[in-house]
């Protein structure tokens, strides 16, 4: 039997033993997750949510990814009239894929107008003056009917804002600022010379294949002006564009090229446009040659909703009768150039016309701009300055009775008829869902006046009238008299009050 040596385990004692220490949680694997694997769906409403940063990182992921953010990045191109901004429009256009993906165009078409260094500085706004004007913007000028009392109020508020400190910046900013005003100017007056705008929207255009909506923007109608604008501009921002104003021979009728250079690249192009909103641009925009004409008609010919809101003259209010081309416009439309645009689009749903100004005449009437047409599936229409009678307003509500839902009537003026006949006549033909009558409805006799900031403002009456057009009617439906003694019993009473208060003053 073998005996133990006792020196080694003696040795073997002496070892201490090693020290146990405690092993620390290990990081958690990353897990992959495939996005490829999700619903395409699901991958849509995620995208919805998602930043265009986060959207940039997303499409990085996967080959699925990138076609689906994409959609969510560049549906719609934001154009200026500003040099590094064109050739943000080309570099989309020729992406491959990207391009593929635009759906809607929003060309804000202000054009920087002309001005000496020294007139340049006195009206270059900073930011508190931009937001004082954009307030005293929102709040609206008053109308051309508007009272003594509104006009000196207004009056007030501009004589004030012309005293505010404009800006806070140093001369060697104000003349880096200059430069930088100068380099836009020259870019736009390049544009016009050489007809390249109409030429680059042109080829940007054929790369966008699912294009459908085209909106163009002057004097921040239809949308505000944009933070695109004011930030490329500053501190060069002064609020002052190019106008149609007859005063300087040398100024573009206003948006005339912008939008020339939209309907021209459509047509081009062979889109299929269902939508189209444009304002404001000058009227002479239909005053083209013949070939120029009939493409820019043709580029229409699949829109559902359209929009034109015309400009007149300069505007301003304060502006002349004698510099304002009502008159000029109502007689060139007078042949039918706007009802042949208008009805180049034979499935139109939504149709709003406008104009600026009504005086010193009606800048055109109904039946130059629809003439006998119907639109079989006209749902919604908005008129604005315009003038008609009373049998063609019935006669075009007659012709679409069927389909029309809303109406909208924005000074309008009845050169023949009277307007409670005329209002009795389109209820027993229509049944609306939304019925609005604002600024002042002209008559031959007199006029209803709908216009918030005018002392003659009757809200009972405008309530009235609106609701009578609401609900199914029946054949012995009660004129809009009989109407309105049933709906608004105390209207006399409000009526005989307002008499007295006018008396007073």
């Amino acid at each position: 039997m073998t005996k133990k040596n006792p020196r080694l385990a003696a040795n073997v004692a002496r070892v201490p033993k090693a020290v146990r220490r405690t092993l620390r949680p290990s990081a958690p694997k990353s897990i992959d997750f495939p996005i490829d694997k999700l619903p395409t769906e699901l991958i849509h409403m995620i995208c919805v949510y998602l930043k265009p940063t986060e959207l940039a990182n997303l499409r990085l992921v996967s080959r699925l990814a990138t076609s689906i953010a994409l959609e969510y990045m560049v549906p719609e191109v934001h154009l200026i009239l500003a040099k590094d901004n064109f050739a943000q429009l080309k570099a989309l256009a020729e992406h491959p894929i990207a391009s593929k993906y635009v759906t809607s165009l929003f060309f804000e078409a202000d054009k920087l107008g002309v001005l000496p260094r020294k007139h340049w500085e006195h009206i270059v706004a900073g930011p508190e003056y931009v937001r004082q004007i954009e307030e005293l913007r929102l709040r609206g000028r008053p109308c051309p009917h508007a009272s003594d009392r509104s006009l000196r109020t207004y009056k007030r508020e501009l004589v004030k804002l012309s005293t505010t400190p404009r800006h806070h910046y140093t001369e060697e900013e104000m003349d880096q600022a200059f430069g930088k005003y100068c380099d836009f100017i020259q870019f736009q007056q390049d544009l016009q010379d050489v007809a390249a705008q109409e030429k680059e929207v042109a080829e940007a255009m054929k790369h966008f294949p699912h294009l459908k909506q085209m909106t163009m923007a002057t004097q921040s109608c239809i949308r505000g002006w944009t933070m695109k604008l004011s930030k490329t501009f500053a501190p060069a921002f002064c609020n002052y564009y190019e106008t149609d104003n007859q005063r300087d021979d040398m100024s573009e009728p206003l948006g005339l090229q912008q939008m020339r250079s939209l309907l021209l690249g459509a047509y081009h192009a062979g889109l299929k446009v269902e939508d189209l909103q444009c304002g404001v641009v000058s009227w002479r925009i239909l005053q083209q040659d013949a070939e120029t004409f009939t493409r820019m008609r043709d580029s229409v010919s699949n829109v559902k909703n359209l929009r034109l809101e015309f400009a007149t003259g300069d505007a301003d209010y304060d502006t002349p009768r004698a510099e304002l081309e009502t008159e000029a416009c109502s007689s060139y439309l007078e042949a039918g150039c706007l009802r042949d645009f208008v009805t180049a689009a034979p499935a139109l749903e939504h149709l709003q016309i406008g104009f600026q100004f009504n005086e010193p005449t009606w800048p055109t009437y109904l039946k130059h701009v629809v003439g006998e047409h119907h639109w079989p599936s006209l749902k919604t229409v908005k008129l604005e300055m315009i003038g008609t009678s009373e049998d063609d307003l019935v006669s075009f509500c007659s012709r679409h009775a069927g389909t029309l839902r809303s109406l909208h009537l924005t000074s309008v003026g009845l050169v023949d008829g009277e307007w409670f006949s005329a209002f009795h006549r389109m209820r027993k033909v229509l049944t609306l869902d939304s019925m609005v009558v604002a600024g002042r409805l002209e008559g031959l006799d007199e006029g209803l006046d709908f216009d918030i900031g005018s002392d003659e403002y009757s809200p009972e009456l405008k309530e009235g009238i609106e609701a009578y057009f609401l609900g199914p009617c029946s054949k012995d439906e009660a004129s809009l008299d009989d109407f309105l003694d049933f709906y608004l019993p105390n209207t006399d009473d409000w009526w005989s009050e307002s008499d007295s208060n006018d008396d007073m003053w």
